[in-house]
C-alpha cells in the first residue's frame, strides 16, 4: 500500500492527472478482483465444508438403514407367523387341518409396531442434501416408510377394533394361563409360543360368520404390511447403493 500511495503521489506532483486517474481506476479494479477472488475462495471453502457435512449425513443414514432393514426383516418374519396362524385357523374351521401345538394362537390378539427410522431422523435434513440423485432416492424411501406405517396402523386397528373385542366377548382369554405363563413385564409374550387363547372355546366358534369375517380381515390386513415390507427392503438396497456412490464420488 505504501508503494501504491507513492506512485499516486508522484503522478500528482508531476501534474499527470490523466495517468493518475487511470492508475486509480486500475488500482480499484485490482482491489475488486482481489475481493472477488477472496469471495470465491470463501465460497469454495464453505462448499467444501457443506459437502463434508453432507457426506457425514449419508454415512449416518447408511447406519440407520441397517437398523431399519433389521427391523423390517424381523417384522416380516413375524407377519408371516401371523399369516401362518390365520391360515391354520381357517383350515381347522373347515376341517382341513388339526390342532397344531407349534402354532402361536395367541398372536390373534397381538399388534405390531413400526418406527419410521429414516423419516424421524432425517426428514429435517432434506434441505442440506444437494445431490439430486440422493435426494430423490431418500424422498422415495421416506414415502415408502409412510405407506408401511399406514399398513401397520390398519393392521393394529383390526386388532383393537375387531379381534380384541371378539376374544373378550367370547371369553377366549385364559386367566389361569395368563397369570401362570406370562412374565410380569410381558417380556416373554412376543417371543414364546404361549397359547393364551382358550383353544376349546375358540374351536366352538369355528364356522361362525363372525370368526370368518375376522379371519378374512386379518388375512387382508396382514398381507398388506407383508407386501410393503418387501418393497421397503428393496428401497433400502436402492438407497444404500445411491448413498455409497455419493460418498465415494
Amino acid at each position: 500500500m505504501k508503494i501504491f500511495r507513492k506512485i499516486r503521489q508522484n503522478f500528482l506532483n508531476e501534474g499527470k492527472t490523466t495517468k493518475y486517474f487511470k492508475y486509480a481506476v486500475g488500482e480499484i479494479l485490482l482491489v475488486v478482483i482481489g475481493i472477488l477472488i477472496a469471495l470465491q475462495v470463501n465460497n469454495w471453502n464453505e462448499t467444501r465444508i457443506a459437502q463434508k457435512k453432507e457426506k457425514k449425513i449419508y454415512s449416518k443414514i447408511l447406519l440407520d438403514l441397517d437398523i431399519a432393514h433389521d427391523n423390517v426383516s424381523s417384522d416380516f418374519e413375524r407377519f408371516q407367523e401371523h399369516q401362518k396362524m390365520h391360515a391354520q385357523l381357517y383350515k381347522e374351521s373347515r376341517g382341513l387341518a388339526e390342532y397344531d401345538p407349534n402354532v402361536n394362537y395367541h398372536l390373534l390378539r397381538l399388534t405390531r409396531h413400526y418406527i419410521p427410522v429414516i423419516t424421524e431422523n432425517y426428514l429435517s435434513s432434506m434441505p442440506m442434501i444437494t445431490n439430486e440423485t440422493v435426494r430423490a432416492a431418500l424422498n422415495d424411501y421416506i414415502k415408502e416408510e409412510k405407506m408401511t406405517l399406514k399398513g401397520y396402523e390398519d393392521f393394529n386397528n383390526i386388532k383393537m377394533e375387531m379381534v380384541r373385542p371378539f376374544t373378550e366377548k367370547n371369553g377366549l382369554m385364559s386367566a389361569d394361563v395368563v397369570f401362570r405363563e406370562v412374565n410380569p413385564n410381558w417380556k416373554n409374550v412376543r417371543d414364546t409360543v404361549i397359547n393364551l387363547i382358550s383353544y376349546d372355546k375358540l374351536k366352538e366358534l369355528y364356522g361362525s360368520q363372525e370368526l370368518d369375517q375376522m379371519l378374512s380381515s386379518l388375512w387382508l390386513n396382514t398381507g398388506y404390511p407383508l407386501y410393503r415390507s418387501e418393497i421397503q427392503m428393496e428401497q433400502i438396497k436402492k438407497l444404500k447403493t445411491c448413498l455409497e456412490e455419493a460418498i465415494n464420488k
